[in-house]
């Protein structure tokens, strides 16, 4: 059984309902990515290294998780610590904003507690790590080497290495700040998931080529370019290999983890020999879902209706 490792936070998510009530899930992006992955692709192992508290909220975490099949062998608990929290807000058009709560953070300190234990993460040859911006983001500088340094140590044991920028800029302590890891990041990665927003932000990119050209000097495999209304496309070994157009959803809710199913999904298909093609537009047809409920994880029935079988 192939393992996909994402690494990162997972945290309480909170959803306004009204002034004095919210409703209460669990997320984060590379979570979110490993949920839908899972569901996609059951046979897949999927497991995620963390770090949570022993706090109530951690408790009913790893026991949503369970739920959801995703592996918590590799997540360390602490008594220090707690999980972080935060709360969406949406806009009328559905783009939403967040309020976070995580300076207990455990997950912030998870290299620091795993440099402390360090233990066999257990992966083989064509297993697949996926981490990403935010993954980097909570972390302080040297965590963030620390982080790094094991990525270059799975990759050199023969996993994969995929990597979402997901840039989020006040998490950064400048642009050049984040350019600086991302750079550090797309150095060990075999996979790049980078959307145009952020390259342009970051680097002036105004299309897919530039992305494709600056994305050559790190010799990555695989580049999935998400492009908002310009659509998709994924260059292997620098060549067009698959393209999707902008499919908008009929409503927009809640623009929460449309990324990351998008990403998990399209790892989870590729991990399963899927074409890029293929898995784009599987990938696109789970995130054009996701817009149009609120909050990070589709309710499982409605998952399910989206007929995904005939893809597997």
């Amino acid at each position: 059984m192939s393992t996909l490792l994402a690494i990162g936070e997972c945290m309480v998510e909170l959803v306004p309902k009204g002034v004095s009530e919210c409703q209460q899930s669990f997320a984060g992006d590379t979570y979110n990515a490993l949920v839908y992955a899972k569901r996609f692709a059951e046979q897949l192992n999927c497991e995620l290294f963390s770090a949570v508290g022993e706090d109530i909220l951690s408790i009913n975490m790893l026991e949503k998780w369970q739920q959801e099949g995703i592996g918590s062998k590799k997540v360390i608990k602490t008594a220090d610590h707690n999980v972080g929290i935060y709360a969406i807000s949406t806009d009328q058009h559905g783009e939403r904003s967040f309020d976070y709560w995580r300076n207990q953070s455990a997950a912030k300190h998870m290299m620091e507690l795993y440099t402390k234990q360090p233990f066999d993460f257990g992966l083989v040859r064509n297993d697949w790590v996926f981490f990403s911006g935010i993954s980097l983001a909570i972390l302080d500088d040297e965590s963030k080497q620390q982080l790094v340094y094991l990525l270059a140590k799975l990759k050199a044991q023969g996993c994969i290495i995929a990597f979402d920028p997901n840039y989020r800029a006040r998490m950064w302590q400048s642009k050049a700040h984040a350019i600086e890891w991302l750079e550090h990041a797309y150095q060990i990665s075999d996979v790049v998931l980078p959307g145009l927003d952020e390259h342009y932000t970051l680097f002036g990119h105004t299309d897919a080529k530039d992305i494709v050209d600056y994305c050559q000097q790190f010799a990555i495999d695989e580049v999935v370019i998400k492009a908002g209304s310009k659509g998709m496309q994924v260059f292997c070994q620098n060549i067009l290999s698959a393209q999707c157009v902008f499919n908008p959803a009929p409503q927009q809710v809640d623009s929460t983890a449309a990324g990351d199913s998008f990403a998990g999904t399209y790892l989870a298909a590729r991990m399963t020999q899927h074409e890029p093609q293929i898995a784009l537009e599987i990938a696109d047809k789970v995130a054009s879902k996701v817009v149009q409920h609120q909050g990070a994880i589709l309710p499982f029935d409605v998952y399910q209706a989206l007929n995904l079988s005939s893809a597997k």
